[in-house]
């Protein structure tokens, strides 16, 4: 099996109004960024190349993975974050047991995901100068999550109650991510219902995509 490799991702440099080099990733201190760096996106064209990263991760999971792909207009509907989709990439492997993922292209610019039942995250989450997320983060993030998904590191959970609670767990050999919180508003229980009936066909545990 070829191994993913990242395409080249041209370095550039980009300033602030007094025209000194912003070091994104490590901008703030202990104290943390000025309250006017919220909800302001200084330069959000360097996150253009996730776009080229996602393209080559699609390829990549095309080439190596008994995988579908289509591009549904229809999917736009559903992109997460509150970004608005460009397009949308489905990717559905051969066997049910194994997690479907939507690849969506945003005019932040960035990508959002939807994997399994119900996993859905933008890359970057926010992207405002107060986040001081750095291009290089966002897209070993964005590789590391849909690698782990596509390895079968990938669970999720629904738990029913007064208010329903889902929850998610990634996990390779470098390390795991996991969140837990109240069903979003955004979810509909026909949903829910569709998506605690197939996890608990596979007993919430995600297989790995079967190879070419």
């Amino acid at each position: 099996m070829e191994p993913y490799i990242r395409p080249t991702i041209p370095t550039r440099e980009f300033r602030d109004a007094e025209g000194n080099v912003i070091p994104y990733g490590e901008r703030w201190g202990m104290d943390g960024p000025p309250d006017d760096n919220y909800s302001v996106l200084t330069h959000p064209e360097r996150f253009q190349p996730l776009h080229d990263v996602a393209r080559a991760l699609i390829a990549h999971l095309e080439r190596t993975y008994d995988v579908t792909s289509s591009e549904d207009p229809t999917l736009l509907s559903r992109v997460p974050g509150g970004f608005t989709p460009i397009a949308a990439v489905r990717l559905t492997p051969a066997s049910p047991k194994a997690a479907p993922l939507t690849v969506f292209f945003t005019d932040l610019p960035g990508i959002a995901l939807l994997a399994g039942a119900l996993y859905a995250a933008p890359f970057p989450s926010c992207g405002c100068d107060a986040c001081d997320d750095s291009l290089e983060a966002v897209a070993d993030y964005l590789e590391w999550v849909v690698l782990t998904v596509v390895e079968g590191g990938f669970s999720e959970n629904v738990t029913r109650g007064p208010r329903t609670r889902v929850s998610h767990r990634l996990e390779r050999s470098d390390g795991y991510r996991g969140g837990e919180g109240l069903a979003g508003a955004d979810i509909t229980r026909r949903q829910l219902a569709d998506a605690r009936n197939r996890l608990v066909e596979i007993d919430g545990n995600w297989a790995a995509w079967s190879l070419r």
